[in-house]
C-alpha cells in the first residue's frame, strides 16, 4: 500500500522500528483511509511498532482507537493489554475484558462471559501484583441475566424445620488448588457439623477427569471421605455452560433447603450457578473483599472478620471463627542447618503470597532492624526475590547475606518452617489470618498493623490483628513503620520478653480461636435462623390453608362476640 509521499506504509514501520522519526504528514493519508477495517489495520501496527520503541503514550493512541474502530476485537486484546499493563494502566484492562464479556454474553456465549469476566475480576493480581478487588454492578446484573433462561423451577415453599433434618448443599472453591484456606474452611465444617440436625452434600464446578486427574484433587475427596461426606464433581463436558446447568441441576435434585457458597464473586462459574437458583436460599461466607465474595443476591453473609461485612452489600452476620489449632509438640521441626540458618540466630519470619510483599517501606522497616541487629535473620516464605523488582536496590551484601526466601510449600512442610521462627512479622500493608493463628498456637509472638475501619475494605491495607491478637502492644501503626521497627528490636533483644509475649499469645489463642465446633454452631444457628424468616415469608400450601381458616374462625368469633 503506497499513499502520499510514495513511501509504502511497510518501509514508515521500518523506520519506526529503527527509531526514525516519522512525520505525522506521513502517516496522515494511511489514517485516514475510508474503510475502517483498514484504519484498524493502520492503528494496530503503529501501535505495536511504537510500543517496541518504548513510545508507549504513542502507542497507547493507537491501540485504543484500532480497539474501537474493531468493535472490541479478541485478535487485538494481548496487544491492548499488554501496552496498557507497561503504562500500569489496569483500569483499562478491566474495561477491555468487561467489553469482550458483555459482548460475548450479547451473543449467548455464556461460557466465554464467564471467561472474561474472570479475567477481569483478576486483572489487578495478574498484571500488577495488587490484590485489589472492585464491584461492577453492570456485570453482576447481566451474569444473572445471563442465568435467567436456565433459571431452575422455583421452590419458595420451605417444609416447617422441626423434626426433619435442614439439608445443606455446600458450593466447593479449591478442589485442585493446593493448600486452599478456602476449601480448608468448608472441610472443617464437614468435620464439626451437627449431623443429627443437618444433612450434607458437597458440589464443585470442577470437572471428574481434573479433580481426580491432580494429586491435590484426590486427596480432598480423601479428606471429605473421612468425615463420611461425599463430593459431587462436574461431568466430563467441555463447555462451560453445560457443565454449570448440570452441577446446577444436581444440587437442586438433592433438594436442598440452602446452598452455601465459600466464593460467590471469586469465580464466576459459582456466580451462574448461585444465580441458577438451586436452593430457596443461598448463604455466603464473607471470606475476604466483599467484591470477591458478597453478591447483593445473597439472602445472607457470614463474615469471619468485621471491616468485610461492614462493606457487604446483602445481610450479614460475624462469626469468630475458630480452627483446630496445631501444637507445638506434634511438629517435628527442620533443622535450621537444613535452611543456612545459624542456631543461635534470632528468625523472623513472614508468610504469604507475593503480592503481600510489594511494599518498599515495610522492606526499609526490615533493613534497619537488619542493620541495627547483627544477629537477626529474615526468612520470607511465599515469594521469590525475582518478584520483588525493587529490592535489590535496598540491599547491602551484608543484609542481603541475612535474608532467606523460600517458595510456598505445602501444609506440614509450612508448619515444620514456621516452628523454627522467634517472631512473627505480618504481611504488609495487606495482613495474613491463618498464619497468625498458627505462629500464636505456637508459641510466637505475632506483630501486626492497626487497621482502618472508618474507611472503605481495601484488600491491600488492612489487618485483622486488632480482633484477633494478644497482647496489644504488638499491633503497631502502619502510617508509621518506626513503631514496628522499636517493637521487632525489643523482641530481639530481650529474650525473656519475647518468650512471655509468645506464651500470652498461645493462652489468648488457644481460649479464644481453637475451638471450631463452637463457631460452627453459631453458623447452624444462622442457617436456621434464615431458613425460617424465609420459610415465614413464603409459607407452604398447608400452612396458608390453616392460616386461612384459623383467620375466618377469628373473624366469626368478632362478630359474635
Amino acid at each position: 500500500m503506497v499513499l502520499g509521499n510514495g513511501k509504502t506504509f511497510d518501509d514508515l514501520l521500518l523506520e519506526i522500528s529503527k527509531g526514525k522519526v516519522v512525520d505525522e504528514a506521513q502517516l496522515l493519508p494511511y489514517l485516514c483511509l475510508e474503510e475502517k477495517e483498514k484504519r484498524c489495520e493502520v492503528n494496530a501496527k503503529l501501535a505495536k511498532a511504537y510500543a517496541e520503541r518504548k513510545n508507549l503514550q504513542q502507542a497507547r493512541t493507537f491501540i485504543q482507537r484500532a480497539w474501537v474502530l474493531s468493535r472490541f476485537s479478541a485478535d487485538l486484546l494481548p496487544l491492548y493489554t499488554e501496552i496498557c499493563s507497561l503504562l500500569g494502566d489496569i483500569p483499562s484492562i478491566r474495561e477491555a475484558y468487561k467489553r469482550l464479556g458483555m459482548k460475548m454474553a450479547s451473543q449467548g456465549e455464556v461460557s466465554e462471559a464467564i471467561r472474561y469476566f474472570d479475567l477481569w475480576q483478576y486483572a489487578y493480581p495478574a498484571f500488577h501484583s495488587v490484590d485489589r478487588y472492585e464491584y461492577d454492578f453492570d456485570i453482576l446484573e447481566l451474569v444473572e441475566h445471563q442465568a435467567g433462561p436456565y433459571r431452575l423451577p422455583v421452590r419458595t415453599r420451605i417444609k416447617p424445620l422441626k423434626g426433619r433434618k435442614i439439608r445443606l448443599a455446600y458450593l466447593l472453591k479449591g478442589m485442585v488448588e493446593p493448600g486452599s484456606v478456602l476449601l480448608k474452611m468448608v472441610l472443617i465444617f464437614a468435620k464439626h457439623h451437627d449431623r443429627s440436625r443437618f444433612e450434607l452434600t458437597f458440589f464443585t464446578p470442577e470437572a471428574e477427569q481434573i479433580v481426580l486427574g491432580s494429586e491435590t484433587g484426590k486427596e480432598n475427596i480423601r479428606l471429605f471421605e473421612n468425615f463420611n461426606c461425599k463430593v459431587t464433581l462436574a461431568s466430563n463436558l467441555e463447555d462451560t455452560k453445560a457443565c454449570l446447568l448440570d452441577v446446577a441441576q444436581r444440587i437442586y435434585d438433592a433438594k436442598p433447603d440452602i446452598l452455601i457458597t465459600s466464593a460467590a464473586l471469586a469465580d464466576f462459574r459459582h456466580y451462574f450457578l448461585i444465580s441458577l437458583r438451586p436452593a430457596p436460599v443461598t448463604i455466603g461466607f464473607v471470606q475476604g473483599p466483599p467484591p470477591q465474595f458478597a453478591s447483593p443476591s445473597l439472602d445472607w453473609g457470614i463474615a469471619w472478620t468485621k471491616h468485610p461485612l461492614i462493606d457487604c452489600p446483602a445481610n450479614c452476620s460475624l462469626v469468630d471463627m475458630e480452627e483446630e489449632l496445631p501444637r507445638r509438640e506434634d511438629i517435628v521441626a527442620y533443622e535450621r542447618r537444613e535452611f543456612n540458618l545459624p542456631d543461635q540466630s534470632c528468625l523472623l519470619v513472614s508468610a504469604g503470597r507475593h503480592v503481600k510483599f510489594q511494599d518498599p517501606r515495610f522492606w526499609k522497616a526490615i533493613v534497619n532492624v537488619l542493620g541495627a541487629h547483627p544477629e537477626a535473620l529474615y526468612l520470607v516464605i511465599g515469594v521469590e526475590e525475582n518478584q520483588l523488582p525493587f529490592l535489590q536496590s535496598m540491599l547491602s551484601q551484608e543484609i542481603r547475606n541475612r535474608i532467606r526466601f523460600l517458595s510456598w510449600r505445602r501444609e506440614e512442610d509450612y508448619l515444620k518452617i514456621l516452628i523454627l521462627a522467634n517472631v512473627l512479622i505480618d504481611t504488609f500493608p495487606s495482613g495474613g489470618g491463618v498464619i497468625l493463628f498458627d505462629a500464636m498456637s505456637l508459641g510466637i509472638p505475632v506483630v501486626s498493623f492497626r487497621n482502618n475501619y472508618m474507611r472503605p475494605f481495601d484488600q491491600t491495607d488492612w489487618s485483622v490483628a486488632e480482633e484477633i491478637l494478644h497482647p496489644r502492644e504488638m499491633i503497631v501503626s502502619r502510617e508509621n513503620l518506626s513503631e514496628l521497627e522499636k517493637v521487632l528490636s525489643k523482641l530481639i533483644r530481650d529474650k525473656d520478653y519475647r518468650l512471655d509475649v509468645g506464651r500470652r499469645c498461645q493462652e489468648h489463642v488457644f481460649e479464644k480461636h481453637s475451638n471450631p465446633r463452637r463457631a460452627i454452631r453459631k453458623c447452624e444457628e444462622i442457617y436456621v435462623r434464615v431458613l425460617e424468616e424465609k420459610r415465614v415469608r413464603n409459607p407452604s400450601g398447608l400452612e396458608v390453608a390453616i392460616n386461612q381458616f384459623l383467620k375466618l374462625v377469628r373473624a366469626k368469633e368478632s362478630r359474635l362476640f
